[in-house]
C-alpha cells in the first residue's frame, strides 16, 4: 500500500505539475518544504516550476540555501530571479553564492532592474557570434552552447558586446562555408531599451515583425533578449501586488473537488513514507 501511494503521487506530480503544485499551496509553507526535502530532485523542480513565486520564495527560505539552490539550479535565470526577488536579502544572497556560476550571473543581472523594467524579465543570451568569423567558424562555435535557443535566429555582436546584427539559422545553415557572417546578416535589428517600461515596451511596432526581441543597454550591447509573452505576463504580475497569492481560487477548488480529499491526504501522508521507500 505504501508503496502504491508513493508511486501515485510521484505519477501525479510528474504528470500533472501545475495541479500538484496548485494543491500544496494549500498547505503551510514549512510542511511543503518538509515535503519537498524528501522528493526526488526532478520531482521539486517540476513543483517549484509552478508554484507562486511568493510561495515558492518563502519555501526556498524554509528549505535552506544549500537544498533551495540545488532546486533553483535547474530553473531557468528569469525564473529563479522571479523568486529570488521576493526572498529576505540575506537568504537571497545565500542561495546565490551557492548557485552554478552562469546561473548566479545571468540572475544577478536580472535583479539589478526593477520588475516595472524589462531588463528584470528578459532571458540572458549567450548564443552570440561576431561579424568576423566565416560560417563554418560560427557553425562549430554554435555546436558547444549547451542551452537552448529562444529565437530563430543568432545574434551578431562585436568585441564590446554591441549588436551589429542577427541571422537566422536557417540562413547559415544553406550559406557556403567559406562566406563571412557579416556579408549575409541582417544589420536592421528589432529591439528594445534594457530600462524601457513594461508598458511602453509592450506598444512597440517591433512586435508586428517579430515576437521576440533583442534587449540592448544605451550603449548598443546586447543583453538577452525578450518574448511578446514574456512582457504580458509581467505587466500582469507587476501590476498586482498580491500576485504572491493565487489568482485562481476557483481551480484550486476545483482541482480539490476533482481529486477528492485522497490526494491531500496522499501528499500529507508522502511525508512519512518517501524517505524509507527512497533509501530501499
Amino acid at each position: 500500500m505504501t508503496e502504491n501511494k508513493l508511486s501515485l503521487a510521484l505519477s501525479f506530480i510528474s504528470a500533472e505539475p501545475e495541479a500538484a503544485a496548485k494543491i500544496l499551496e494549500q498547505s503551510t509553507v514549512s510542511d511543503v518544504a518538509q515535503f519537498m526535502e524528501n522528493l526526488p530532485l526532478d520531482y521539486q523542480h517540476q513543483v517549484l516550476e509552478h508554484l507562486l513565486p511568493g510561495y515558492a520564495a518563502r519555501m526556498c527560505v524554509q528549505m535552506g540555501a544549500k537544498s533551495a539552490a540545488a532546486v533553483l539550479s535547474d530553473l531557468d535565470a528569469s525564473a529563479i530571479a522571479k523568486i529570488i526577488r521576493l526572498m529576505p536579502k540575506a537568504q537571497a544572497e545565500d542561495i546565490l553564492k551557492i548557485l552554478p556560476k552562469k546561473r548566479r550571473e545571468s540572475s544577478n543581472l536580472l535583479l539589478k532592474y526593477s520588475i516595472r523594467f524589462v531588463g528584470a524579465w528578459m532571458r540572458p543570451y549567450t548564443h552570440t557570434i561576431t561579424s568576423e568569423m566565416s560560417v563554418t567558424e560560427a557553425l562549430h562555435y554554435l555546436q558547444s552552447e549547451l542551452e537552448g535557443h529562444l529565437s530563430e535566429y543568432v545574434y551578431i555582436i562585436d568585441r564590446d558586446a554591441k549588436l551589429e546584427g542577427r541571422l537566422s539559422y536557417f540562413r547559415l545553415l544553406k550559406s557556403k562555408h567559406n562566406i563571412k557572417i557579416s556579408d549575409i546578416m541582417e544589420r536592421v535589428v528589432p529591439h528594445v531599451s534594457i530600462n524601457m517600461l513594461l508598458e511602453n515596451a509592450l506598444e512597440l511596432p517591433q512586435w508586428t515583425e517579430t515576437d521576440t526581441l533583442a534587449v540592448v543597454d544605451k550603449n548598443n550591447r546586447l543583453h538577452g533578449l525578450i518574448r511578446h509573452a514574456d512582457i504580458r505576463k509581467a505587466i500582469t504580475q507587476s501590476k498586482d501586488q498580491h500576485y504572491i497569492q493565487s489568482s485562481n481560487s476557483n481551480l484550486v477548488t476545483g482541482l480539490t473537488g476533482a481529486y477528492g480529499k485522497t490526494l491531500l491526504v496522499l501528499f500529507n501522508n508522502l511525508l512519512n513514507v518517501i524517505e524509507p521507500d527512497l533509501k530501499s
